[in-house]
């Protein structure tokens, strides 16, 4: 029996993934449960295992091409001879193809030692001579092609203005060779330096792929920019949190905020604009930098959890950063959002709602034990007077002595 293996839907808002590595080949077994494929999604690098055993058929999908969600990657049989009775074809790839640029070949080799009398194209004659290029000793020599045409002439010319050093670096910036000969009209020889200089007195930009993870963010951001969100500006004063109680300010406002939304129903609750949708559970994403992309995973059951717990989830968010490796699971199902900019002196500022987010908090720099903060709310859930009430709570809270001493 065949099994087909697909491209999954690993996050809420995944319309495609990248294959990064397969980690098994074809004609490999694999068990129920192990992985055998690494995919991008929109948040994070995660490791597929099989739903089922069996010997891996076929593989459609090559590492690098971004698959959309739902089409065959792989194929799996019960058995290593069990033949395929159905025609598979590689899925489309939605990833454009970066374009290449071609640069001159500095030899073709032309291994048959009978070559035909030397020919080129009339232009390509004129070319060679006005720069006394011998086409016959070069073909013979395989550095140019039989027959030889305009682009080969001028090839080869560019080639020999060209240090190596030089042509990585037009290759880098997808510059057109013939400019900076143009440009150089004088030097037998371009280098590395004229190239520099030309990109900065021609202010030429490098142009870099956006990674398939930052593409996805910037689809959620746009997603984020048609919810309706109405901002509160307030401060909030830490100085009741114990300074010895051997937690971090952010496992405290945490927490905190955590039992705030769980008493105010609205902040667990999200929207499709047909039904609300209440959560029994409060699930706070926190925003964290993994070498310079962003990712928001999620602790969850906050209003269960005692402070110890909280620490620990966040010690084991920062060493998943570390080694860029979050699951599914540790991005999936956040129901507010912490975004905290104060480790680098920011003093208030505002963020973004993620997609299935009822609001966002963003914290400012605490100074003398007061921190700014804002937050977004999503005005189709949450309107004004719901929003001032939760804070009021928030701020009741950090003031309640006898509340602060109970988390201990």
């Amino acid at each position: 029996m065949v099994y087909e293996i697909v491209m999954p839907q690993l996050t809420d808002t995944m319309e495609s993934g990248k294959v990064v590595r397969w980690l098994k080949k074809e004609g490999d077994f694999v068990n129920v449960n192990e992985p055998i494929v690494e995919i991008e999604s929109d948040k994070a690098i995660m490791e597929v295992p099989s739903l089922k055993s069996g010997y891996i058929t076929k593989i459609l999908a090559d590492e690098g091409s971004e698959i959309p969600v739902g089409s065959v990657i792989a194929v799996l049989s019960e058995t290593k001879e069990e033949k395929v009775e159905k025609e598979y074809t590689k899925p489309s790839v939605s990833e454009e193809k970066k374009e290449e640029i071609k640069l001159p070949k500095e030899e073709i080799k032309i291994e048959s030692k009978q070559l035909p009398p030397a020919t080129a194209s009339p232009v390509a004659k004129m070319i060679a001579k006005q720069n006394n290029v011998d086409i016959k000793n070069l073909q013979e020599e395989g550095k140019l092609p039989i027959p030889a045409h305009e682009k080969d002439i001028k090839n080869y010319l560019l080639m020999h203005k060209l240090e190596e050093k030089a042509l990585n670096l037009i290759k880098e910036y997808q510059l057109q060779i013939e400019n900076l000969v143009k440009a150089y009209p004088d030097k037998e020889r371009i280098t590395l330096e004229d190239v520099e200089k030309y990109i900065i007195n021609n202010s030429i930009p490098l142009k870099k792929e956006i990674p398939f993870i930052r593409k996805s963010l910037i689809k959620n951001l746009k997603k984020s920019l048609e919810i309706p969100v109405f901002h509160i500006f307030t401060e909030l004063d830490f100085s009741n949190i114990p300074k010895n109680s051997g937690y971090t300010i952010t496992t405290w406002f945490i927490k905190i905020l955590g039992d705030c939304i769980y008493q105010s129903e609205n902040l667990r609750t999200k929207t499709d604009e047909e039904f609300y949708y209440t959560y029994p559970t409060v699930n706070i994403s926190v925003a964290v930098d993994v070498s310079g992309e962003l990712y928001a995973p999620v602790i969850k059951n906050v209003e269960k959890k005692i402070l110890k717990e909280i620490s620990q989830d966040l010690e084991i968010i920062k060493q998943k950063a570390r080694e860029n490796r979050f699951s599914k699971e540790d991005l999936e199902g956040a129901n507010f959002s912490i975004s905290n900019l104060g480790m680098y002196n920011i003093i208030s500022f505002d963020a973004i709602i993620p997609p299935g987010c009822s609001g966002i908090v963003a914290v400012g720099k605490i100074i003398n034990n007061i921190s700014k903060l804002t937050f977004s709310f999503d005005h189709r859930i949450i309107n004004g007077k719901e929003a001032a009430e939760f804070i009021d709570l928030m701020q009741s809270k950090f003031k309640d002595l006898d509340y602060i001493k109970s988390l201990l």
